[in-house]
């Protein structure tokens, strides 16, 4: 079994950041930022009034998501690419940032199915009282990573494979997820108040809510770029046999 400890994948996961930032960088911005900040601002999630009773809310988002899913369906495949070029530039030398966005946008099909397949999994999981879920996602978290850094093609082959790699430390990368994770979502929750409030006191409503949400979007493309890095990470230290390419 291969040796694996939180600080050793957190240290790991800074350092791969900190060796391709000026590329993460570009490929954030434009596969994550921009995205992620049209979409919110131009289809804002619904606000029900708090008189609206709990079936009425979730009729009033259930409309929305079905209005504006192909959005919502374009944003995560543009996500996806810039994921998997990411995931290029860790385990590929001498890879270009063109080089990895052209591996990305053809690995796309499979990338999205892999992606679909642990989710639903994960998904069934917590259904199941919770438990099951949190446990297959750290289980599967690697099957990114996997399928580009071993190049696999078939998403079922990546899932065993991150299956395979991850016994015995499911809950351990459960437990690191879910420490970043957190982490993040209490900053952009601060960050989203505190700017929310001084932006729209400075700029007025309208400029104030644009200037949070370019905010915002910065915050979450540079967390989903550390938590790629994260799965890069992971996959190091449970794969040594493999290219360890920076």
């Amino acid at each position: 079994m291969a040796k694996f400890t939180q600080n050793q994948v957190w240290d790991d996961a800074l350092r791969l950041t900190r060796t391709h930032w000026v590329a993460l960088v570009a490929i954030a911005g434009v596969f994550n930022f921009f995205p992620v900040l049209l979409v919110n601002h131009f289809v804002p999630w619904p606000e029900p009034a708090p008189e609206v009773e709990p079936g009425q809310a979730l009729a009033i988002m259930g409309a929305f998501l079905r209005a504006n899913l192909i959005w919502f369906v374009l944003q995560s495949f543009v996500i996806m690419i810039g994921s998997a070029a990411m995931l290029r530039l860790v385990f590929a030398r001498n890879v270009t940032v063109g080089g990895a966005l052209i591996f990305g946008a053809m690995l796309l099909p499979v990338y999205s199915i892999m992606l679909l397949l642990t989710n639903f999994a994960v998904l069934i999981g917590l259904v199941l009282l919770i438990v099951p879920g949190l446990y297959l996602y750290g289980r599967l978290f690697p099957a990114g990573a996997v399928m580009v850094a071993e190049e696999r093609r078939h998403p079922i082959e990546a899932i065993r494979r991150s299956w395979a790699i991850t016994e015995g430390h499911g809950w351990l990368i459960v437990a690191l997820y879910i420490l970043v994770a957190l982490a993040g979502g209490v900053l952009l929750f601060a960050v989203e108040q505190l700017t929310g409030i001084v932006f729209i006191l400075a700029a007025g409503q309208e400029l104030g809510r644009f200037l949070t949400e370019i905010v915002l979007a910065l915050l979450t493309a540079a967390l989903a770029t550390l938590i790629t890095m994260l799965g890069a990470a992971i996959y190091r230290a449970l794969a040594p046999e493999r290219p360890q390419s920076l």
